[in-house]
């Protein structure tokens, strides 16, 4: 009864962690590189000369309350107004 128990056990961890030895995919890690970078374009900005990312990342404000407040309510709202500012650069270019 040990004899067979024992080939079999070997044959499944061995099967197991066959995946754990293979290397990266390199192919599926450039093309997923190469995609982020088409998706990811920055230009210019006309009116203040800044590069513009298209489209901005999203929006993630600091905590403005509380004990441990991170930031103020003020600069939230510059924050939020200069993230709405780089979108619609993005969706009109021209002006």
């Amino acid at each position: 009864m040990k004899q067979p128990f024992l080939p079999l056990i070997a044959a499944i961890v061995l099967g197991a962690s066959l995946p754990a030895l293979a290397g990266p995919d390199f192919q599926a890690i450039e093309k997923a590189r190469a995609g982020r970078q088409a998706a990811n374009t920055s230009r210019v900005d006309r009116s203040n000369g800044q590069r513009v990312n298209c489209p901005p990342e999203s929006l993630v404000l600091p905590l403005d309350h509380g004990p441990r407040a991170q930031t103020t309510p003020g600069e939230n709202r510059m924050r939020k107004a200069r993230h709405e500012a780089q979108v619609k650069a993005c969706t009109n270019p021209e002006s």
